[in-house]
């Protein structure tokens, strides 16, 4: 093990495209399996200016009404509904139902996870997840209780870690990319953001 070195982690808020993307995905899915429990759901959601495309494949006997569910799931991340939703979603292939069916059961899909639990914090995860996490959870906050004006839903945050023989030691760099009105002031975003956000998410670290 390395003496010394730095661990980074990045978290986003609900507004951010890719996690909204994603639950909106994966509210078709809850939909789906709500009315049928044996449903089969490959939905993908890409979003770009002024749209939003659902498209994918499934096997259920379900109908979710698919523009009200992203529509409601865009509300609540907190933007307006003034896009336009385009669904593509057709039945299931033969070709994957054949390969996810029956006794003999392929892969619908491949990936590769990295991840461990440890004993850094309380959540048992590493100090730059749980760091990056608070600050994006105190962001997504500081704009629904209305603590820091002018900012929108999207945002992201990362954390780097200074870390000596395997232990924490000190926060080395924090990043917070933040959607905000034009005519923000950034010299008073950045104190907002330092005194309700950073200073409160890392009240039990070093900086």
């Amino acid at each position: 093990m390395k003496d010394n070195y730095i661990l980074t982690a990045e978290s986003v808020t609900a507004g951010h495209p890719d996690k909204l993307c994603d639950t909106i995905a994966d509210s078709i899915l809850d939909a789906c399996l709500k009315e049928d429990p044996n449903a089969r759901v490959a939905c993908e959601v890409l979003a770009t200016a002024g749209k939003i495309l659902a498209a994918g494949e499934l096997r259920t006997t379900a109908s979710p009404d698919v523009e009200t569910i992203v529509r409601q799931t865009v509300q609540r991340a907190g933007y307006d509904c003034n896009y336009h939703v385009e669904v593509r979603l057709h039945t299931q292939s033969p070709d994957i139902a054949g390969a996810v069916d029956g006794d003999t059961l392929g892969a619908g899909d491949q990936g590769i996870m990295y991840g461990y639990a440890c004993w850094e914090t309380v959540e048992l995860l590493p100090a730059p997840v749980v760091l990056a996490n608070r600050i994006t959870s105190l962001l997504t906050t500081c704009r629904e209780e209305k603590l820091v004006s002018g900012i929108g839903p999207d945002g992201k945050a990362q954390v780097s870690v200074q870390y000596a023989f395997g232990v924490p030691e000190r926060v080395d760099t924090i990043v917070i990319s933040c959607q905000h009105d034009a005519d923000k002031d950034p010299d008073e975003l950045r104190g907002e953001l330092r005194r309700l956000v950073i200073d409160r998410a890392c009240h039990d670290v070093r900086i």
